[in-house]
């Protein structure tokens, strides 16, 4: 098994695209699934609480989607929002890294949610971080891509995503 948690902002958005879906972005990110068959978690702002409504928003054609985002069929999960509050009204932002390792912990060591089934990564299954920040946590590091924010995905960052998501 093979995941790519994708971050669309900086990612497959850009500033060339004015901040909406970019055509060669998603046509590199395409690159990648076509040379890894891998499967999407989408790890960015612009994901809903379920998989069903994150595939309608990014093919709902828009604004910010020009349009359909062309691999919606290979979206197998949304991360979480993870947040830490401090006082009612006021929260802090958990790193995203910490919202992947929950969507790892949950759905690759778990069978129907309910018996622990270890997979070691990089023997059972292999994952991709695509995003242009970096506040992933230390583990994550080695399967991190970190794209250009203005420029978003490059024929480096694919030639990366692969090797990691082959290895």
């Amino acid at each position: 098994m093979k995941i790519i948690f994708l971050d669309i902002d900086g990612v497959i958005s850009t500033e060339k695209s004015h901040y909406t879906l970019d055509k060669d972005a998603c046509d590199l990110l395409g690159k990648i699934i076509d040379a890894t068959d891998a499967n999407i978690v989408i790890s960015s702002s612009w994901r809903r609480n379920t998989v069903e409504d994150t595939k309608r928003e990014l093919t709902t054609i828009r604004h910010s989607v020009p349009f359909p985002f062309p691999y919606a069929d290979r979206i197998v999960g949304v991360t979480i929002r993870a947040y830490a509050y401090i006082m009612q009204g006021i929260h802090l932002s958990i790193p995203r890294g910490v919202e992947i390792k929950q969507w790892i912990d949950t759905h690759i060591h778990s069978e129907n949610g309910k018996n622990w089934n270890y997979k070691e990564i990089g023997v059972d299954f292999n994952y991709v971080i695509l995003d242009d920040d970096s506040d992933m946590l230390l583990e994550q590091a080695e399967h991190l891509v970190k794209t250009d924010t203005l420029l978003g995905l490059s024929e480096d960052d694919v030639e990366q995503a692969i090797k990691i998501l082959n290895q």
